[in-house]
């Protein structure tokens, strides 16, 4: 697991036990029924007003702990099993569009150093997460005079891929490791390699100059439109490049997004 999978699992179940405690018991494996779980389920959605993909994860997390409970026989049955989730409803993530995109990288241009510039354009021009981004190496960088390729080694699940570059991020990448000369960790700070944080602080910055609502996941999302929109709907080819082990995680981006269907409602009376 992920470090950030390991904090949401670990918030979940926090939130759970904080949630168990309240009603004057102390908590207990064997004192969690099928009553607790349908009830936190419900308080979930009606009192707190989760959202559906929220209150699943939470679920899943309860499942998980109480499986492994049930396995070590600290529990005899797993109450969470019986319990199902909230369907979701089926729409694409958000992207940037064009006229977006386009105020975000012309802000990073104007008021940003080189440093940032290559961090934008890696995510929303090679599809890389910020986790990626930031265990990324010197060695693993590879540049030739047509073509370049960035290798992940420290992918989401333990993969690793190869990510090929375009001209403009193969030109940033050069001249930022002629000019920063980093010894390990190709991005560093004042006070060393840069944290996750550091990363979704640089976004969160230039977004706010543009004066768009955008994350590092976000520009990853918004490289997968603009990818299947330039290859004629390759999905292969984008679930090679963001490391997806399953097709049918790819296929999201051919879902209808939010916005597209907003479009589509305004004109319905026209």
């Amino acid at each position: 697991m992920s470090p950030n999978s390991k904090k949401a699992l670990a918030s979940d179940i926090n939130h759970f036990i904080k949630w168990f405690i309240r009603f004057g018991e102390v908590f207990m494996f064997n004192r969690i029924t099928l009553r607790d779980i349908v009830d936190y389920k419900r308080q979930c959605i009606q009192s707190l007003k989760l959202k559906p993909a929220t209150i699943n994860r939470r679920l899943v997390s309860l499942r998980s702990m109480c499986r492994v409970a049930t396995e070590l026989g600290k529990m005899k049955a797993n109450p969470v099993e019986k319990v199902k989730l909230l369907p979701l409803q089926a729409l694409a993530p958000k992207g940037l569009s064009k006229q977006e995109l386009r105020r975000l990288l012309k802000e990073v241009e104007l008021r940003g150093n080189l440093r940032d510039q290559l961090i934008i354009e890696l995510m929303c021009g090679a599809g890389l997460r910020v986790s990626e981004l930031a265990n990324m190496e010197v060695d693993d960088v590879h540049l030739s005079e047509r073509k370049g390729f960035v290798n992940v080694r420290y992918a989401k699940g333990g993969k690793t891929r190869k990510v090929p570059l375009n001209q403009a991020i193969r030109s940033l990448m050069r001249e930022h490791l002629e000019q920063s000369k980093p010894d390990e960790r190709v991005f560093v700070g004042q006070r060393g390699d840069l944290t996750n944080i550091a990363f979704n602080k640089v976004v969160e910055v230039y977004a706010s100059k543009a004066q768009i609502k955008c994350s590092p996941h976000t520009l990853r999302h918004t490289f997968a439109y603009n990818y299947l929109e330039k290859n004629n709907g390759d999905l292969v080819g984008l679930g090679t490049l963001l490391g997806h082990s399953n097709i049918n995680t790819t296929a999201i981006y051919t879902q209808h997004r939010l916005e597209d269907l907003q479009e589509r409602v305004e004109g319905v009376l026209e």
